[in-house]
């Protein structure tokens, strides 16, 4: 049976997806830290499990503190994400 992710992990999940549709690039923990209310710290723990479900993966390139991409997987649950 396959993990769920949290609603937090999914708010960050969202938050990534929507930053990289609108700015081309992943945003920085500082900026997520920033955009959710949390700690660089937190920011950090959400994007390492979010790598274990498999929704992100590191970016062999891209600028320097940017190195986060979208799975698949990322995108399709962001895709059929819906806030209510």
């Amino acid at each position: 049976m396959e993990r769920q992710l949290t609603d937090k992990q999914m708010r960050t999940l969202r938050f990534i997806y929507d930053y990289i549709k609108s700015n081309d690039c992943a945003p920085t923990k500082k900026e997520i830290g920033e955009a959710l209310g949390i700690s660089i710290a937190t920011a950090n723990n959400r994007i390492f499990y979010l790598l274990g479900y498999d929704c992100l993966r590191k970016s062999a390139t891209g600028q320097w503190r940017r190195n986060i991409a979208l799975t698949e997987k990322g995108i399709s649950l962001c895709e059929s994400f819906s806030e209510e």
